[in-house]
C-alpha cells in the first residue's frame, strides 16, 4: 500500500455526510465496508458494516462484482481513501466513503453496535 493514499483524496470518490449514509442503509444493494482494525471495528461499528482492514482489499475482488456500489469508513477517513484507491484500481467505480468517517458519525450522535 502507499501511505501517500492516506492523504490524497480519489478524484471520482463520492463524499458522504453521516444523514446520506444513513439514507443508503436502507438500500440493500449497498456495500459498506470498514476498514479499521478488528479491535476498532469491536468497539463499536455502523449496523451492516463489513470488516476487511485496510490492506485487504483484494477480498473485495472476490465477493462483489466491479459495478458493485462500495462505501468505505474507517475511523477518520484518511483509510477509507486509501482503500477506495485500491478499489479503482481493481476497476471498482461506484465507490464513496464516509467523509470524517467514524469520528464524524459518532460526533453527529449516529447509532453505533457492538
Amino acid at each position: 500500500m502507499n501511505l501517500l493514499n492516506l492523504f490524497r483524496h480519489p478524484k471520482n470518490l463520492a463524499d458522504l455526510t453521516p444523514d446520506e449514509l444513513e439514507v443508503r442503509l436502507n438500500d440493500p444493494d449497498t456495500i459498506i465496508i470498514d476498514v479499521r482494525t478488528p479491535r476498532e471495528f469491536q468497539s463499536g461499528h455502523i449496523k451492516g458494516a463489513i470488516p476487511i482492514p485496510l490492506g485487504h482489499e483484494s477480498i473485495i475482488a472476490s465477493r462483489w462484482p466491479q459495478d458493485a456500489p462500495l462505501i468505505f469508513i474507517c475511523k477518520t477517513g484518511h483509510r477509507s481513501q486509501a482503500a477506495a484507491a485500491t478499489a479503482f484500481k481493481l476497476g471498482y467505480t461506484n465507490i464513496s466513503h464516509l467523509q470524517g468517517s467514524m469520528d464524524r458519525w459518532k460526533r453527529e450522535g449516529k447509532p453505533v453496535t457492538k
